[in-house]
């Protein structure tokens, strides 16, 4: 990073940190992950997304974007930090992790820490950054949710995908995570439908864990978001007419309220 002082570091302002997870896969975490990110960056506010499904790394996919190195060249030595920071949708800086990588894969707890070091000597350089992690309950996961300031669960109304993102919420909570996570139900035919689910997931998390989870939104069932996909580009850069796009826009409006509203001086690297 740069070797000048900077003023936001002096000021001990940093990025907040948003880990996007789920306890299934499929239920659309990285969609929500980059497209998050977009809607942040159009904001304004200086946005990095890390791909820390280790391994299957795929949000360059959701993003148009062919990644000319990859945490998995960090890890092995051959890039630095700055090296790996590449230029995506909307002025977003991203990260990827590599897909196919069997060593990203089975990386041990040394080479976690490394990406977590890593991550955290970003955010004084940046307002918001966002990790797209895997999905399920391995350390892989939990290590990059535990570094995060805030947590978002994606879910569906699938009665597999509830249980499942209740099953990374008692994992992360037994292990001393007591800070917030916010609830998204994702591909929803109705407002009804996602409270449900929500107040679902609630009961248990408040019955059996002691643990309040708190309500973000919803993103409805839309034909723009598989489209968006097929034309690998965010659903809200490609239709951002669509209803997905609307639904988005109120979740990023929700999660602004947990974000500073001072931007550190200095801008993140690549410009």
């Amino acid at each position: 990073m740069a070797e000048q002082t900077n003023p936001a570091e002096k000021a001990g302002k940093r990025a907040t940190i948003l880990a996007v997870t789920s306890g299934k896969g499929g239920v659309g975490k990285t969609s929500l992950s980059v497209n998050l990110a977009c809607e942040f960056s159009r904001r304004g506010h200086r946005t990095v997304i890390v791909d820390t499904d280790l391994g299957l790394a795929n949000a360059h996919i959701i993003a148009g974007m062919k990644p000319k190195q990859t945490l998995s060249d960090y890890i092995d030595g051959k890039a630095e930090l700055t090296e790996i920071i590449e230029d995506g949708p909307c002025k977003v800086k991203f990260i990827s992790g590599g897909s196919g990588v069997k060593e990203m894969a089975n990386l041990d707890d040394n080479g976690r820490a490394r990406i977590c070091v890593a991550i955290e000597e970003l955010t004084p350089f940046c307002d918001i950054i966002l990790l797209d992690t895997g999905a399920g309950v391995s350390r892989g996961v939990t290590d990059f949710v535990t570094l995060a300031d805030h947590t978002i669960l994606v879910t569906t109304s699938n009665f597999a995908s509830i249980a499942d993102a209740y099953g990374i919420v008692k994992v992360i909570v037994q292990d001393g995570y007591d800070k917030p996570i916010h609830c998204v139900v994702n591909r929803v035919r109705s407002p009804e439908e996602a409270e449900q689910v929500f107040l679902k997931l609630k009961s248990c998390t408040e019955r059996f864990l002691g643990f309040d989870l708190n309500w973000l939104g919803l993103l409805p069932e839309d034909s723009s978001v598989e489209g968006a996909v097929l034309k690998r580009a965010p659903f809200s850069e490609a239709f951002p007419g669509s209803v997905a796009a609307r639904y988005l826009a109120k979740l990023v409006s929700g999660l602004e309220r947990y974000i500073g509203t001072a931007k550190p001086a200095s801008q993140v690297v690549k410009n």
